[in-house]
């Protein structure tokens, strides 16, 4: 199956409403998305000011992750973008 970008956001915005902060690696696993995939669309999001992110506090040895979760017109658009695929297809 070949995915377009339209086809990746959907799923990518159907998985942030569904999580309050969420890790790039976590959403790799959750999308089978590759790691540099997730990365330049998490950009342009953040660009497009659809999420916020963080740092997440850490105790141990190595690099924190960053945690990312959706602004309030990050929700409206996804919510808009995920409704509007549900109607189509009904």
């Amino acid at each position: 199956m070949v995915r377009t970008m339209k086809n990746s956001i959907l799923v990518v915005g159907r998985e942030l409403l569904s999580r309050e902060w969420v890790s790039q690696v976590d959403l790799c696993q959750f999308t089978g998305f590759p790691a540099w995939k997730i990365s330049r669309l998490f950009k342009r999001l953040e660009i497009f000011g659809f999420v916020e992110v963080k740092r997440e506090s850490r105790f141990v040895r190595g690099r924190p992750r960053k945690l990312y979760r959706l602004t309030s017109s990050g929700v409206e658009y996804f919510a808009d973008l995920v409704g509007g695929e549900s109607q189509r297809y009904r």
